[in-house]
């Protein structure tokens, strides 16, 4: 099974290094979700290995795709990016 996320690429940055491992590239997408206080601006982002790159560099503010993986941390259901 594929999971593609498709939605607008808001910014593309590197995470922090953590002692002796690079920090790896990560996509991040704003999404609007309607709550009881109104509409608030939710952050995700999707880390992607270094190999994909080049398909994302030029692309902040157009909608993208990405093939992910799900993962769940603590109570939080993550997505990584896929080759």
């Amino acid at each position: 099974m594929d999971l593609i996320i498709k939605a607008r690429l808001h910014n593309l940055f590197r995470a922090k290094d953590f002692n002796d491992k690079k920090g790896k590239w990560q996509l991040q997408f704003l999404d609007e979700q309607e709550s009881g206080d109104g509409v608030q601006l939710v952050i995700h982002k999707v880390s992607i290995p270094d190999t994909m790159l080049h398909q994302f560099t030029n692309k902040i503010g157009e909608e993208v795709e990405v093939k992910v993986r799900p993962m769940v941390r603590g109570n939080q259901v993550i997505f990584y990016g896929v080759a």
